[in-house]
C-alpha cells in the first residue's frame, strides 16, 4: 500500500534559525531533517533536498512562501514539481473548521496549528506517531492562542513565541505547513490554468 508523505517546509534564511522539513506519512511522522545554513542563504540546497522527495507518488511538499521560501517554491515549480505547493500561513481559512466544526480561524497559520492540535488530542484516535524531539515539544507546549472579538481563533505572533522560547519554532511550523489542504491547493491550481 502506497502511503502519503506530506512534506512541511519551513525555510530559513541567512540568520541563525534553521530550515526545517517534516517527512509526515498520514499518522507517522517519520523524522525532521534540520539544515543551518550558517550565514548563507542556501535555497538551492533545500530545493534539492525537496525535489529528490517529490519524485515518489503520492508525495507533496507545503512550503511556507511568505519570505525565504519563496524561492524554493519557484525553483521547485521551474523544475516542474506540481506537487510542490504554496503554502501561505497569512491567507485566509475561511471555509475550514476544526473537527467539531465549532471554531473558526483568523488565517491560515491558526488553522493549520489547531489541525496539529486535533491530530494529537488523544481523543481523536489518530494515534499520532512522531519522534522524539524536545525543541518540537516545547514549541507546541509553549504557543499561545486566544478568541478574536469574531469569534475567530488566533495563534499569538511569531515574534512573541521566539521571545519567550529564545527561537523561532521551525520544528512546529514544517509539521503544521503538513497539514495544508491539498484539495485547497488544487482548486487554486486550476483556477490558475483557466485565467
Amino acid at each position: 500500500m502506497i502511503t502519503t508523505l506530506s512534506l512541511g517546509v519551513d525555510v530559513a534564511g541567512m540568520g541563525r534559525d534553521s530550515s526545517v522539513i517534516c517527512y509526515r506519512y498520514e499518522n507517522i511522522v517519520d523524522k525532521f531533517t534540520v539544515h543551518q545554513s550558517g550565514g548563507v542563504a542556501d535555497h538551492m540546497f533545500i530545493a534539492g533536498l525537496v525535489g529528490n522527495e517529490l519524485k515518489r507518488a503520492r508525495s507533496y511538499a507545503f512550503i511556507d512562501t511568505i519570505g525565504e521560501g519563496a524561492g524554493v517554491y519557484s525553483r521547485l515549480k521551474e523544475l516542474n514539481y506540481f506537487n510542490a505547493l504554496s503554502c501561505k500561513v497569512s491567507e485566509s481559512a475561511k471555509g475550514y473548521t476544526d473537527m467539531t466544526r465549532q471554531y473558526q480561524f483568523a488565517n491560515m497559520r491558526a488553522y493549520l496549528y489547531w489541525c496539529v492540535r486535533d491530530w494529537l488530542n488523544p481523543k481523536n484516535n489518530y494515534n499520532p506517531c512522531l519522534p522524539k524531539n524536545d525543541k518540537l515539544l516545547q514549541e507546541a507546549t509553549e504557543v499561545k492562542w486566544k478568541f478574536q472579538s469574531d469569534g475567530k481563533i488566533i495563534i499569538e505572533p511569531k515574534e512573541e513565541l521566539k521571545k519567550r522560547i529564545g527561537r523561532s519554532p521551525d520544528y512546529l511550523d514544517a509539521l503544521a505547513n503538513s497539514f495544508y489542504p491539498v484539495k485547497k491547493q488544487a482548486n487554486l491550481q486550476r483556477l490558475a490554468k483557466l485565467a
